[in-house]
């Protein structure tokens, strides 16, 4: 009995440690992907993001891409050319560090237009 009971505990030992570790997938803005509508910039709203969590970032137009930016680029919508990084794959998969995570679009002002978003991770 006294085995039996040692060896569950183990188990689930070993399974609440793999869940605690297991990264999440977010497809960015759902259904749409990354593309220029108005609900995007909430698109992070009410969900939970911890690090180590994996942004896929959808999308098929060419003149469309991802760049990881600091916040004032994001806020003033311009990477001034020095980005943290570009991503132009139409299915990029980025990992969420700690912290706030600030992404644009940096093609023709479409961050402007709403095309952007930041996402906050925790632990």
């Amino acid at each position: 009995m006294r085995e039996t009971l040692l060896i569950g505990l183990v188990f689930l030992f070993f399974l609440l440690q793999t869940h605690a570790t297991t990264a999440s997938e977010h497809v960015v803005g759902g259904n749409k992907g990354w593309d220029l509508y108005p609900e995007l910039y909430f698109w992070p709203d009410g969900k939970h993001f911890k690090a180590g969590d994996v942004l896929i970032f959808k999308y098929n137009n060419p003149l469309f891409h991802v760049e990881a930016v600091n916040e004032s680029q994001y806020i003033n919508c311009n990477s001034e050319g020095q980005p943290k990084k570009i991503y132009s794959s139409g299915h990029d998969r980025v990992v969420l560090h700690k912290g706030l995570n600030y992404f644009i679009c940096g093609g023709i002002d479409y961050c402007g237009y709403g095309m952007k978003i930041v996402v906050n991770a925790t632990e």
